[in-house]
Formats: C-alpha cells, sequence, structure tokens
C-alpha cells in the first residue's frame, strides 16, 4: 500500500511539473523588461506606469513554424533627454509609450523582444 501511495504521489509530482506552463507572470516580465530594453536601446526608460493598460493580460500566441510566443504589454514613461558634454541627461517631460514585451520560451540565445506602439 505505501508503494502504491508513493508511485501515485510521485506520478502526480511529475505530471505537474511536466504539464504546467513555465511562462513569467507580470512580476517577471516587469523585472525583465528593463534589462531587454537596455540591450536594445540607448536611453533607458524612466519607469514603468501601468502593467497591461491595453486590458488584454498575458496573450499566447503560437506562430506559424510552432514557436509560442508569450505577449505582454506595458505604459512606460520615456523621458527627453539633453545632451551635456556627450553625457545624456535627463529631463522631467517626456511621454507614455506602449511597449510589447515579447518572450519566446523556445528561443535559447534571445528569449526576449521588445515592439513599440500597437501590435501589427
Amino acid at each position: 500500500m505505501r508503494i502504491l501511495g508513493f508511485c501515485l504521489l510521485l506520478w502526480f509530482g511529475l505530471s505537474q511539473g511536466l504539464f504546467a506552463e513555465s511562462r513569467p507572470d507580470y512580476r517577471k516580465a516587469r523585472e525583465t523588461l528593463p534589462l531587454a530594453w537596455e540591450r536594445l536601446y540607448p536611453l533607458p526608460f524612466d519607469r514603468i506606469l501601468k502593467e497591461d493598460p491595453k486590458k488584454l493580460g498575458i496573450q499566447k500566441e503560437k506562430r506559424g513554424d510552432g514557436r509560442i510566443v508569450y505577449i505582454y504589454n506595458f505604459l512606460v514613461f520615456m523621458p527627453k533627454y539633453d545632451r551635456n558634454e556627450n553625457e545624456p541627461k535627463k529631463r522631467d517631460e517626456g511621454r507614455e509609450i506602449l511597449v510589447y514585451f515579447l518572450w519566446e520560451p523556445g528561443n535559447l540565445e534571445v528569449p526576449y523582444r521588445i515592439q513599440l506602439g500597437d501590435l501589427n
């Protein structure tokens, strides 16, 4: 009886680990967005104003070649910058930018991408 209980417990634990989706939530995406932004753009955004401003939640998209991409949307504040002896100096004014953060778990080299504005 103990062996049967152990086998059931082992099967349940493994099945939960194998079939559960391993996608990051908005908290993880919020932590990773500045790192992905830094890799693509020379000037950093100031702050994240809103998570999921489009109220779409985390979208799961399957591409034509079978790749799965998770899409998150953020509203960030991008300040204007002045040049001060080749050093950017942040100003108080700026604008809000809609940012789509795309996470592709199958891509081991560059799993995160950013798209500004509305998705096509």
